[in-house]
């Protein structure tokens, strides 16, 4: 058995993740530095079978939240990472912060402003981790995640509490 199906045989039967994983990378534009490292991490993982698929999207650095926008996915998918990080007892605050912008004209309206760098990772179809995020103490970095989708046996970084 070659390497690569054998530490893909041993992936999918880790029971802390899921069996089937797939990652979705958030990133500004432009898509480089970090972002690119990132990248080619999350294509190695999917290459070597670690992950199942990645896809890569790309956010505004800040998004209106009260008035209709063209970003109402952003605040849904942000919404529901809220959601998911409040049922785990974690917060996603900062870097996603919600502010008040002053516009030229003298009036000022309310923004979600977006990390340049966030990961979600789903399990078996269910979210399973979204970085960066934090427990008030210790905060999971994207680099985290990455670091510990690449470890054997994976497990992601808030729930081994490293």
């Amino acid at each position: 058995m070659s390497e690569e199906m054998q530490r893909s045989d041993e992936h999918s039967s880790d029971e802390s993740v899921g069996d089937e994983i797939t990652v979705q990378l958030w990133s500004r534009r432009p898509v480089c530095g970090p972002r690119t490292t990132a990248i080619d991490r999350f294509t190695e993982l999917a290459a070597t079978g670690v992950i199942d698929d990645f896809d890569v999207q790309t956010w505004p650095e800040e998004v209106p939240v009260s008035q209709e926008s063209d970003h109402g996915d952003v605040l849904e998918t942000v919404e529901r990472y809220e959601q998911w990080a409040n049922e785990q007892g974690l917060s996603l605050r900062p870097p996603f912060e919600t502010r008040t912008s002053s516009l030229l004209v003298g009036r000022s309206t309310e923004v979600l402003r977006l990390p340049m760098l966030a990961v979600a990772v789903y399990a078996d179809d269910g979210l399973a981790g979204v970085y960066p995020c934090s427990d008030g103490g210790t905060t999971w970095s994207v680099t985290d995640c990455i670091d510990a989708l690449a470890a054997d046996p994976v497990e992601l970084p808030h729930e081994s509490g490293t």
